[in-house]
């Protein structure tokens, strides 16, 4: 035994005679050890560019025609057209990945979206079923008539919405300057020859505020056997897929961000229930740990920000209103009716969308009519809304004059309003705080006035 390795001996039993002694110190090696063992995985699954960036660009319409070539002479056109149902074998890594683009997307419906690289359409089918209206662009008018035909296949197929199927040249995206709200890509853009040219474009076409979600396979994909096989067979470019040459390009042909999400469906573990609290304590991170970076270098999902981007009520993220009411309490007589400003103050992440009647994320002033005892049920759930102004960004106020509807019955009464984002949620839903407005209501005849009680 050499010098070398005896000290690597050494080394090991110190380090687990440290272990039985200290739980800190048995979780500290352990994040050490797996720290070494992922960047040693990390630079040996390191590829080599097959290409230059120079080379790619000059051979961009030869690996465009080899695209429409494997949709064309595709013998199994079964399989293309029944996706993701027939790809039995990565059933749910379609679904998990499709999950992931959506929720980094922040789609909604009505949102016009576009599918770079859409093949035959399975994806913008989805999409099209979401209540998008969606725009799949292919370099393959073969891939395309593909997926019109599966379009036409589902008789729940939203026709309403438009959905179109766009031939491009792989150069230029035929769309009007920020004519979309929503890109997705969804294993395709590492068969991208001229990256930054359809990046700029993919910027150009992109509203303000845009976003592109794309997943990718990780590093060591162009070397693997089945992408050396689709090279050989089809002529089609396997790339290298790497972020941080993405974001240096996405950066420098119109994009203002980039972020890499580090999500991941790794091998699974299973743990029994008594051993849960453990792990969440950090037993057995190691092997987690070291099967879950595994995963997230098999696949990547990158996020592209044009402009800030900022949540609507469509699909809101932080939906938080301050209200204020003054007077918050009301002496009526029955069956009168009663005028007051209530100002409201977006202090969340999220615009509140008021120029879209009935469509969901349509934000308005709503109040709940319930008996005056605490805790007693809403006898009117729906009993006021109100339009606001204008649409609200974060940090604006607004104010609201309530004509409250009139109350036929003497008693006591609290209103409880909320702000609604109609087909979504009540704000109240995410705890943002309500404001309580107490009506007595006297027998009498309407129209003899209304006070606030000192």
């Amino acid at each position: 035994m050499n010098k070398k390795e005896r000290a690597a001996d050494w080394i090991v039993a110190a380090c687990r005679w440290l272990a039985k002694r200290s739980v800190r110190m048995k979780l500290l090696i352990e994040l050490v050890a797996t720290r070494l063992f992922v960047t040693w995985q990390m630079e040996r699954r390191t590829a080599r560019p097959p290409f230059t960036t120079a080379e790619l660009a000059a051979r961009t319409d030869e690996f465009n025609r080899a695209s429409e070539r494997y949709f064309a002479e595709q013998r199994d056109v079964g399989f293309l057209l029944g996706k993701p149902y027939s790809d039995t074998l990565n059933f749910a890594r379609r679904m998990f990945d499709i999950g992931v683009l959506a929720h980094w997307l922040r789609l909604s419906p009505g949102e016009v979206t576009a599918e770079l690289g859409a093949g035959t359409c399975w994806l913008s089918h989805f999409l099209n079923r979401f209540g998008c209206r969606t725009i799949a662009i292919d370099v393959s008018p073969t891939a395309l008539r593909m997926g019109r035909e599966l379009f036409e296949r589902d008789p729940l197929t939203n026709w309403d919405l438009k959905p179109e199927f766009l031939p491009y040249d792989g150069h230029r995206i035929p769309l009007p300057d920020g004519h979309v709200d929503k890109i997705v890509i969804y294993d395709a853009f590492h068969h991208i020859p001229n990256q930054a040219e359809i990046l700029r474009e993919m910027a150009r076409v992109l509203k303000a505020g845009g976003v592109v979600a794309m997943c990718e396979p990780g590093s060591g994909h162009g070397a693997a056997e089945t992408s050396r096989h689709e090279a050989d067979e089809w002529g089609v470019l396997e790339n290298e897929f790497a972020s941080e040459e993405l974001e240096r390009l996405a950066l420098a042909n119109g994009f203002d961000g980039v972020r890499v999400i580090p999500l991941a469906l790794p091998p699974s573990i299973e743990i029994e229930p008594a051993a849960f609290r453990q792990f969440l304590l950090g037993y057995g991170l190691r092997h987690y740990w070291s099967l879950w970076c595994q995963a997230l270098q098999s696949i990547s999902y990158v996020v592209l920000y044009k402009g800030d981007f900022v949540p609507t009520t469509r699909r809101p993220q932080s939906a938080r209103a301050r209200i204020e009411i003054e007077p918050d309490r009301l002496t009526l007589a029955a069956g009168e009716r009663a005028t007051l400003p209530v100002r409201i103050h977006n202090t969340g992440d999220t615009r509140w969308l008021t120029e879209a009647p009935n469509t969901a994320g349509w934000t308005r002033l709503g109040a709940h009519l319930h008996a005056a005892a605490p805790g007693a049920p809403a006898i009117d759930y729906d009993w006021y809304r109100g339009l606001l102004p204008h649409d609200v960004r974060p940090g604006e106020s607004v104010t609201v004059d309530v004509e409250l509807p009139p109350i036929e019955q003497a008693g006591d009464y609290r209103a409880v309003f909320d702000v609604v984002a109609e087909g979504v949620l009540w704000f109240a839903q995410r705890n943002s705080p309500t404001a309580e407005l107490h009506i007595e209501v006297r027998p009498g005849r309407a129209g003899a006035g209304w006070s606030a009680d000192p």
